[in-house]
Formats: C-alpha cells, sequence, structure tokens
C-alpha cells in the first residue's frame, strides 16, 4: 500500500498540491505519494516527478460546464458522461491503494475519494462562505467532508467557522494559493515613479487572444489620463507564449497600431519583448516572473482565475474583465460575489478596462478599501507548509491504528 494520493480538479489546484508535496518531500524524502490530476494534464505533478494515475477530463469546459450551458452542451458532444464514468470506475479502483488521499478542489475530487472508500484529507480552495449561499458549499458537500474525512482546510476564517458550526472538522492554516508569491524584488526595468498596471491574459488556451485584447485596453489610456506616458503595462505571459507569434498578431490586430517593438539588446531577465507608444507608455511582456509582476503592480486588469485571487490576495486592487474562453461573463459574475469590494468588474471593453484603472487610481481611499477586502478573503500565506504538517500527523494516526 502507498502512502498517500493527491487528487485534484484542475491547474491551479494540481500546483497547490504541488507545493504541499515538495513540503511533505522537504520532511520525508522517502514517503511514497502518486497524484491523479482529474482535469488537465497534470504538469504541476509531472514536473516533480510525481506518478500521475486515472482518467483525465480534457473536455472543452476545462471543468467549468456548470457555469455555462453553451459548455456544458459542448463537453455533453465530446464525451462528459463517459469521461465521468470512467474516473468514477478509477475512484472505485482505489480502495486500499492508498492510505490517505488527499482531496484538492471541490466537489470533484471530494465525491472521487468518497467512493474510493479511503480516509481522505480535503484542501478546500474553491470555495467560501464570502460567495453566500448560491456559491458557498452546498449540502452534499458538506455531508462529504464528514465521515471518512477525516480533516478540512478552508480556504479563510468566515468558511472554517461556518464548517465547524456545521460539524464538521476543520482547521484554518492560512491559504495555499497564497505561498510562492514573494518575487524576488526585481523591478523589471520600470522605473520608480511609474504607475504600473499589471496585466493578467491567464494560461489558457485563450491567453493570447486576451493578451491582445488587454493591450488594446492599455492603448486607450491616453485617452482618460493626462499623463499617459507614466504608465507602465506589465504582462504575466504565459510559458507558451511565442513573442514573434505574437507581433505577427499584433500587425493584423489594427487596434494595436500604435505600439512599436522597442529593440534592446539587454533586455531584464525574464523579460521577453518591450513595446513603447508615441504617448510615452510602455509594455513589458514577462514570462515566469508572475509574483514580480504581482508585487510591481498599482493595479490589476485579470482575465484569469487563480492568479486575480492571488493579486486581491496582495492587497492589489482588481478590476475583471470576461476572458474570451471558459471564464467568461457567468465565470466573473460569480467571482464577483466571492471579490466583494475588492474588485471592479466591467465589460471586454477597451475603454470600459481603462477607465475603470484610472478611476481607480485615482481615488486612494477606494484603493485601500479594496486591498482591506482581498485581504480579507484570502487570508495569510505559509499554508502549505501547516498543511503539509497537518496531513502527516494524519498519516502517523493512521499508521499507528492500523498497527494496532
Amino acid at each position: 500500500m502507498k502512502e498517500l494520493l493527491f487528487v485534484s480538479n484542475g491547474h491551479g489546484e494540481d500546483v497547490i498540491g504541488g507545493r504541499v508535496v515538495d513540503c511533505i518531500r522537504s520532511a520525508r524524502p522517502d514517503l511514497s505519494m502518486d497524484a491523479w490530476p482529474m482535469v488537465g494534464e497534470g504538469a504541476a505533478y509531472e514536473s516533480r516527478g510525481v506518478a500521475t494515475i486515472g482518467a483525465r477530463n480534457l473536455l472543452p469546459s476545462a471543468g467549468f460546464a456548470t457555469l455555462d450551458r453553451d459548455l456544458m452542451m459542448r463537453d455533453l458532444k465530446a464525451g462528459w458522461i463517459g469521461t465521468y464514468w470512467r474516473q468514477f470506475l478509477d475512484a472505485r479502483r482505489l480502495r486500499g491503494r492508498y492510505r490517505m488521499l488527499v482531496a484538492i478542489g471541490d466537489i470533484v475530487p471530494l465525491a472521487a475519494s468518497f467512493v474510493a472508500r479511503s480516509p481522505y484529507v480535503f484542501i478546500g480552495c474553491a470555495k467560501s462562505s464570502y460567495y453566500g449561499a448560491r456559491y458557498g458549499y452546498n449540502g452534499i458537500e458538506r455531508r462529504l467532508m464528514r465521515g471518512r474525512c477525516l480533516l478540512t482546510f478552508p480556504r479563510d476564517r468566515l468558511t472554517a467557522r461556518d464548517l465547524e458550526r456545521a460539524g464538521i472538522r476543520s482547521a484554518y492554516l492560512g491559504n495555499p494559493m497564497m505561498d510562492g508569491l514573494e518575487g524576488t524584488g526585481d523591478r523589471l526595468g520600470m522605473p520608480a515613479d511609474a504607475i504600473v498596471v499589471g496585466m493578467l491574459a491567464g494560461t489558457r488556451a485563450d491567453a493570447e487572444r486576451n493578451l491582445r485584447d488587454l493591450l488594446a485596453a492599455a492603448s486607450r489610456f491616453r485617452l482618460h489620463h493626462p499623463e499617459p506616458g507614466r504608465f507602465r503595462f506589465v504582462f504575466a505571459a504565459r510559458g507558451e507564449l511565442d513573442p514573434q507569434q505574437l507581433v505577427a498578431m499584433m500587425a493584423a490586430d489594427e487596434r494595436l497600431a500604435d505600439w512599436d517593438v522597442v529593440e534592446l539588446a539587454d533586455l531584464p531577465e525574464g523579460v521577453v519583448m518591450r513595446l513603447r507608444d508615441n504617448a510615452g507608455a510602455e509594455v513589458v511582456v514577462a514570462k515566469n516572473r508572475f509574483a514580480d509582476v504581482l508585487r510591481l503592480s498599482d493595479v490589476v486588469v485579470g482575465m484569469a482565475g487563480t492568479a486575480n485571487e492571488q493579486a486581491v490576495g496582495l492587497g492589489i486592487p482588481l478590476v475583471t474583465a470576461p476572458s474570451s474562453g471558459v471564464q467568461g461573463e457567468r465565470y466573473v459574475r460569480m467571482k464577483m460575489a466571492y471579490f466583494g469590494e475588492s474588485a471592479i468588474a466591467v465589460p471586454r471593453d477597451p475603454d470600459a478596462i481603462a477607465r475603470a484603472v484610472v478611476e481607480v487610481i485615482a481615488d486612494p481611499e477606494r484603493r485601500a478599501r479594496m486591498a482591506a477586502a482581498g485581504r480579507e478573503r484570502m487570508g495569510e500565506p505559509g499554508a502549505s507548509r501547516a498543511i503539509a504538517d497537518a496531513i502527516l500527523q494524519a498519516l502517523d494516526r493512521s499508521r499507528a491504528e492500523a498497527a494496532r
């Protein structure tokens, strides 16, 4: 019997699982661990050399089908029923193979762990009591957090309090989504007096389309601010971005005609492109510098998922707009129920985005309220280590009970 199986259902959930794996390995390098990334390819596990098992959900909605009827129809046509049936069968086959499961995400890994009839803990990173009754934990999910679920790790204090009142064993140890955001302190060439707007186009297949729309929004700031040359727009690009392909895409988009590529021999490490317009505003496109992008930003514009939440957790005011992919208008409405005063939702329109950012920058009191609301909702860092320690303690108890 192996010791641990991590069961997660999305890119952000896999990243959280990977961080907890790192902490467990640092404490017990020889502990046997596998992972089941239920949605997507599981790159966060595979990059760490963690063996992966189980049927994958590679459907068009990437796990967001319940938010949009059109996405659900696309998933049904692509094999939704067969995908979940295979995952159900794989979950049943887990019984007796692992001493403990670590479920990360929402009802899907929770249900898989329940079907496996194995002891499990649950890292609840998808839902929160801040969402209210519509998007908070429902009765079925709460039942799954009892029984064989040894302990639940909610993402904020409010949710932990509500679950404890419902008789669910919970421990708030911080929010693992806020770990790994320390950054390097490098300003990526940004002048100290610049107004820095972080641009989050996401990491999904629609990221390049989102990036073009965000560039179009950056072009509109000159119409809404008296000093457009003070702005620096820094993009956290996904690793797959091809700068040359982006240049070609820009040439075909008349909205981006004002941006010129700056030929610099010595770009800062991680910066793959720099652009400038005739008003003096600049764009920096960086790879693998996500934490630095957030730490530099006075305001963030996001068409992302987890990245948006991490931004507000750092106290950065967020202007969010629908992506061109699965995180569309219904997704934004759902997230705004959680974000509350920490974010502003605007249409996917360049002028609307530029106007909202300028309004936030011009209002320090509003920025302070947004920062406080975001930090309250997202909680503190340090949870990955604390959760790893709690998992190891639960594992030791399980071993001791089995030895009796």
